[in-house]
Order: C-alpha cells, then sequence, then structure tokens
C-alpha cells in the first residue's frame, strides 16, 4: 500500500506577497509625490504694454516649470508687490531679455538698476527698498 504524498493545491492566479507589497509601496509613494506637489493657485500677470506703461516695481523673467518663480509670484502677491512676468522660454521678448540679462537660471527678477537671480525675499526687499529711496536720502 503504497501511497503518494498529496501536492499541495495552488492557484496560479494568487500572486507571491512580495510583488503586490512592492506595488503598493510605490503607489502610496506616487500618491505621495501627488499630494506634496500641489501648489495654491498664483496669478501670472504677463508683461503686456498697459503693464508695462504702469511702470511695475519687478518684472521678472520666469518659467511655468520653474518652484522659485512660483514661490515668488506667490510673495508678490501676498506683499501687493506690482510685477510682471515675460516667460523666458514662450515669447520672444522673455527670451531676448532673458540672454541679454545673462540667463543662467530663473527667476531673473530686474528691480531698478538691480538684477537678481533667483529668488530670496530678503534681496527682493533690499532692492525694492534701495529703489524707493529719494534722491535726497
Amino acid at each position: 500500500m503504497n501511497k503518494k504524498p498529496e501536492t499541495p493545491v495552488t492557484h496560479d492566479t494568487e500572486r507571491p506577497r512580495s510583488k503586490r507589497g512592492g506595488l503598493f509601496v510605490i503607489a502610496l509613494f506616487v500618491l505621495a509625490l501627488i499630494v506634496l506637489s500641489r501648489h495654491d493657485p498664483v496669478n501670472t500677470i504677463d508683461c503686456k504694454a498697459d503693464v508695462i506703461a504702469s511702470k511695475p516695481d519687478i518684472i521678472m523673467l520666469g518659467a511655468w516649470w520653474c518652484t522659485y518663480c512660483y514661490k515668488a509670484k506667490k510673495y508678490f502677491q501676498k506683499n501687493n508687490v506690482h510685477y510682471c512676468e515675460y516667460d523666458m522660454e514662450n515669447t520672444a521678448e522673455g527670451k531676448r531679455l532673458y540672454e541679454e540679462n545673462g540667463g543662467g537660471a530663473v527667476p531673473v527678477l530686474l528691480i531698478g538698476e538691480y538684477r537678481l537671480t533667483g529668488f530670496s525675499e530678503q534681496q527682493v526687499e533690499a532692492a525694492l527698498a534701495q529703489t524707493k529711496k529719494s534722491p535726497t536720502d
């Protein structure tokens, strides 16, 4: 009476747990990236003829994908800074001004006679303060 050992029944449709766990971790990571990359909406004020005629305090040369440009616009709007922006990738005037001002990084902020590369609240405040001083100060 030789009895064959019974083989366990397996289903081909079952995935090993390690693959399901890995996919779960990847999905969780992607979801976290989406949540963390969300930004509050900010208005982009394009440098059109009427805006330039009103002599904005700051002309920004930026790009839609630039995180520091977003931070700068948010700061300008929160602090009622009169500014406008040229898209340095998608407008002819933006490209020209970007190259004329040395390019290198975005944003490029033109504040009176000052040219700032990148965004720093302290540098913007200092440049604005210098440009608003009267000649007799």
